[in-house]
């Protein structure tokens, strides 16, 4: 913060000069300037020195201490205190209290009293030369009360919910009392009191009040009664009941300049006041001009003077010759919750450098402490210079600047994008980024942008200045983490053809990109690849069996390089597949799979590729699958049959073996009752009979087909209960008998295929397809589902 938003207007106006040329030499034993009050600290005491190890737990102490030129500095915290001062300052050599921290819209040092013997937060009574800088108060009645005292200056304080204790005697948060002078109120926010923000009261003389917020107070913002000569200027008034500036009594010779009013904005008021009011007895010497006073839909007068009311600036000049220059522009202020909210700068561009710089109690910075500045898109038409605003805040050029990193770009570890920038609507703006490692600075960046790091810790500053000689920095810390090393891993699936593998190298790790991989497939085959494959497998087949070692190699674009390794064990002596179908989830279609040797490869969706396929190994070489719903839950369980048994496994994960059939059977289980559930059957080659176990242990028997044909069994008429068919694989063609005793003949596929049976569309009708194994592609037929087939593959 600048030194000059720390000078309070009366103190600025005391003049410094020392007589004297020579000043004396500072003993070892002065007095220290700074106090120090922490009640957060350990180390606080109320019996120490008060320094900044061991700090007063009290500001009462400090108070108690402070003499002439000290600073009493306030530790962020809350202080259930009322201070009451009672030693004074010297001209020159104010005792200052001041919260430490940047204050923001609430200083961190929060002082407020209660409902008993402390109901203020500070009391000054026949002091002088004081100053209370950057602090908060709230308390059940004055926050600030200054009687028969001199020379005070209130700066830079929030002051929000004080004096709302008494009911039916609301308080204002900052009263100025008796045969008091030069009081000065500026830069402070002051909002939800009880009753005024600001009481100067009769026998006052001297008092400023400017820039300041007052917002929402019940008793309106400043009410000076019986106070001659007070400076009103540069406040932002707003959402308050009764007048926004009222000069009651006899306030004669007063400055009401450069305000900004603006009358009961919520709407809460039952008796909204006027923005500015004065009295009969106040209106002699009394200049009030340069203001904005706003009453929205004219819930109340803007101006009343002398008793009358005025309804426009125009109107009000006209009458009494004042408020040339005042504006009734809607200041469009932002105004968040009940309290003081927040002032931005105002959006109506007549409010900006159009203020009177001449008048008394000006400040050279804003409520902020930002100084006063010239918009160059707007005309000046204020006086002496008129770059100012009116009201507590002076907008700021909305120069910009941003800075925003993202570490470890894919494939380049190492490298951090940058992106943001800078702009100024008033001005010109020119910009460097300074990336911390030493390397070159860049002038005008092209934002977004990568640089490559070493790994380390950097600062990285984006430096932005307009050619009026305002300059903004954006700063952004950045950590680069040394790279992470090549991994490679292979995961070697095989495939329903037994002597096919499927290698995924998906799981290949690298900071680096990957340049090229060699799989060496154990059998003098290897297979070569710039970069990765990504989901898709390498696939290979072996012309022999045996065991064999397959080796990853890959090498990133780094020159590093990574192996990993894997078996497989190829036998031809498995029977061969077996394709299979089943409805693995309630309410979804059936989907294709394969049984070879135990293992079960299953597609649960029905979306292809290998990422849709379950693998299970359950079982042994000679096992034929039995697949259906043994329990009734609405899908397939999977089932064995092995030398005329059945085993099944439910959906809890048991199972329960069942003798039925002898060696040479081939199981086709299904809904023979139709009630619910699956019942068993096999069906004989030799004889080309079926036979169906039913639940109450009967044995049905049927002969259809001739020896050697294949059998299958669905649901062909969608009637709840299975029929039987067969398929005749040298003619490729299906037999299946309906309900009515008839049967229907289809080819599909060609000689040599295998046939399966699912509701492959949902329809409650089961039809027919074919497994083609040399080319490891079903073909699935829609002929009961009033739909065209469809063909695929399982890998």
């Amino acid at each position: 913060m600048s030194s000059g938003r720390r000078v309070g207007l009366a103190a600025a106006l005391v003049s410094s000069t020392v007589i004297g040329s020579v000043l004396p030499a500072v003993a070892a034993h002065a007095e220290a300037t700074h106090l120090y009050v922490n009640n957060r600290s350990e180390a606080c005491s109320d019996t120490g020195p008060g320094s900044q190890s061991q700090p007063f737990c009290s500001i009462q102490t400090a108070a108690d201490t402070a003499r002439p030129g000290q600073t009493v500095h306030i530790g962020g915290g809350d202080y259930l205190e009322q201070v009451t001062l009672t030693k004074s300052g010297t001209p020159g050599n104010p005792i200052t209290f001041e919260g430490l921290g940047e204050p923001a819209l609430t200083p961190p040092a929060k002082v407020h009293g209660d409902g008993g013997q402390r109901p203020h937060a500070f009391v000054l009574t026949g002091v002088q030369e004081i100053a209370l800088k950057h602090l908060s108060l709230e308390t059940p009645e004055e926050a600030v009360l200054v009687t028969d005292s001199a020379r005070v200056t209130v700066d830079g304080t929030t002051i929000e919910y004080s004096g709302r204790w008494r009911e039916n005697d609301p308080r204002p948060a900052v009263r100025v009392s008796g045969k008091t002078s030069d009081v000065t109120l500026s830069r402070n926010r002051i909002g939800a009191s009880g009753g005024a923000g600001v009481s100067v009261e009769a026998g006052v003389t001297g008092t400023v009040v400017t820039t300041n917020a007052l917002l929402a107070n019940e008793g309106g913002a400043i009410a000076v009664t019986d106070a001659p000569g007070t400076v009103i200027n540069s406040n932002s008034i707003g959402d308050g009941c009764a007048a926004g500036i009222a000069l009651n009594g006899n306030s004669a010779g007063a400055t009401v300049v450069n305000n900004v009013v603006v009358l009961n904005i919520a709407g809460h008021c039952r008796t909204p006041g006027s923005g500015l009011l004065v009295a009969a007895g106040s209106t002699e010497g009394t200049r009030a001009d340069y203001n904005v006073v706003h009453s929205p839909a004219f819930i109340g007068a803007p101006y009343t003077w002398n008793g009358s009311a005025y309804w426009s600036p125009t109107d009000f000049a006209n009458a009494v010759g004042q408020g040339k220059h005042d504006l009734a522009t809607d200041p469009k202020f932002q105004l968040y919750g009940v309290g003081i909210g927040q002032v931005a700068p105002t959006a109506d561009t007549a409010v900006m450098d159009s203020a009177d710089t001449t008048a008394p109690g000006r400040l050279d910075t804003d409520i902020f402490g930002n100084p006063r500045v010239d918009d160059p898109l707007v005309p000046n038409t204020g006086t002496g210079g008129g770059i100012q605003d009116r009201g507590a805040v002076e907008r700021q050029n909305p120069f910009y600047v941003s800075l925003d990193d993202s570490n470890g770009l894919p494939g380049r570890p190492l490298d951090v994008l940058f992106s943001g920038g800078a702009n100024s609507p008033w001005y010109p703006v020119t910009t460097t980024l300074d990336f911390g490692d030493g390397s070159p600075v860049l002038s005008a960046p092209t934002l977004p942008l990568a640089h490559a790091y070493a790994p380390g810790k950097y600062t990285v500053t984006l430096t932005a200045k307009d050619t009026n000689g305002l300059v903004k920095q954006a700063v952004t810390e950045v950590d680069v983490q040394p790279a992470g090393p090549l991994t490679a891993n292979v995961s070697i699936y095989r495939t329903p053809q037994a002597q096919r593998i499927a290698v995924y190298l998906d799981q290949v790790r690298s900071p680096w990109p990957v340049s090229s991989y060699t799989l060496d497939f154990g059998d003098g085959q290897s297979a070569t690849g710039a970069g990765l494959p990504g989901s898709q497998p390498v696939e290979h087949v072996y012309t022999k069996p045996g065991q064999y070692k397959v080796r990853l190699t890959v090498t990133d674009d780094h020159a590093r390089t990574a192996t990993a390794d894997g078996k497989v064990g190829i036998d031809f002596s498995v029977p061969g597949e077996v394709p299979i179908a089943g409805r693995w989830s309630a309410g979804k279609p059936a989907t294709n799979g394969m049984f070879t040797d135990g293992l079960w490869a299953l597609r649960p969706t029905g979306q292809g590729g290998w990422a849709d396929v379950a693998t299970l190994q359950w079982g042994q070489a000679g096992d034929l699958p039995a697949v259906a719903d043994w329990d009734g839950v609405g899908y397939d369980q999977l089932g064995l049959y092995r030398s005329g048994t059945f085993v099944l496994r439910h959906a809890d994960g048991s199972t329960t073996t069942v003798p039925f059939g002898e060696q040479g059977d081939i199981p086709v289980p299904g809904y023979w009752d139709g009630n619910g559930h699956a019942q068993l059957a096999i069906y004989r080659p030799g004889s080309g009979t079926f036979a169906v176990r039913h639940d109450d242990g009967s044995v049905t028997t049927a002969v259809f087909g001739n020896a050697g044909d294949t059998p299958v069994a669905g649901d062909w008429d969608g009637v709840g209960h299975f029929q039987l068919g067969i398929f005749r694989s040298s003619a490729a063609t299906f037999a299946l008998r309906h309900d009515d005793g008839s049967v229907s003949t289809a080819v599909f596929g060609n000689p040599g295929d295998r046939p399966m049976v699912g509701d492959w569309f949902n329809k409650g009708r089961m039809s027919y397809g074919i497994y083609r194994p040399g080319a490891s592609t079903y073909a699935l037929s829609g002929a009961y589902a009033g739909t065209w087939g469809y063909a695929g593959s399982l890998y």
